[in-house]
């Protein structure tokens, strides 16, 4: 008997090591299913026994099924808050600054948050940029710093030139801001999310999720940083009731820890 979506979703989380309950339901059909008709893959039968005995396929549906949609400088106006604001206001409190990009995708946010630092003229040992991303294929063509046109679409020009080099339809990162990066494999659902950090940046993943394990992760989050730490989320991810998490609204899209 063919297996059912309900019963293939199991036995795929298993598969795969990912709870796949966690989102939103029609999200995951919908990209399942998408992925199977592109691969003429015929039922969920099929599609199981190729998770399991098939490397290059089950790759191709973690990439699939994981949403790397990124770009530098997304939502310009946030990011000067966060020169002009946040960051001088941690770089004042501490020596040395704990930044983690969560969720990085290509690496367009943390290589962000590393030229906005140095064009403050902050030193690299004045902070560390930790970037994660459950996607292993993302993060390997993150540590590449190769973006096409779409990826700088925000970017002046000034910093354009100062910071990328362009070869034919390719835009290539210099290795100084690739340097102050460092990328890691991190499941947001599964591992431990460390402590005092004093900026998280989750931009534009909890849309995914159940509200269940939103609230889950918020907390998580609010958790993992230091007092008075900032929580950088995406410009449609609304904390209604932020303190229910010990967080307070600061700006659009940012929260502060409280005690």
């Amino acid at each position: 008997m063919a297996l059912k979506f309900a019963e293939f979703k199991d036995k795929a989380s298993k598969t795969l090591n990912i709870n796949l309950d966690s989102y939103k339901e029609k999200r995951v059909k919908r990209r399942i299913n998408s992925l199977m008709d592109k691969s003429d893959v015929k039922d969920y039968d099929e599609c199981l026994n190729l998770l399991k005995t098939d490397a290059e396929f089950k790759k191709k549906f973690l990439s699939h099924f994981t949403i790397n949609t990124s770009e530098f400088f997304r939502n310009p106006k946030n990011f000067k808050y966060l020169q002009d604001e946040v960051l001088p206001k941690l770089l004042k409190e501490k020596k040395q600054i704990k930044i983690w990009s969560a969720a990085c995708s290509d690496g367009s946010e943390p290589y962000t948050l590393a030229i906005i630092l140095n064009e403050m003229n902050v030193k690299s040992d004045r902070f560390q940029i930790q970037a994660t991303d459950l996607d292993r294929e993302i993060l390997k063509k993150a540590k590449e710093g190769i973006y096409n046109e779409n990826s700088v679409k925000k970017v002046e020009d000034k910093i354009l030139n100062k910071y990328f080099t362009a070869q034919d339809d390719k835009y290539i990162l210099t290795n100084d801001i690739k340097n102050k990066v460092k990328f890691k494999q991190h499941n947001l659902l599964l591992d431990n999310y460390g402590s005092n950090w004093d900026l998280i940046l989750c931009r534009n993943v909890f849309i995914y999720f159940t509200k269940e394990v939103k609230d889950t992760i918020t907390q998580k989050l609010s958790n993992a940083l230091r007092k008075d730490g900032y929580l950088f989320l995406g410009n449609t991810e609304y904390l209604l009731q932020p303190d229910k998490y010990n967080l307070k609204k600061d700006y659009t899209s940012f929260y502060i820890r409280q005690d």
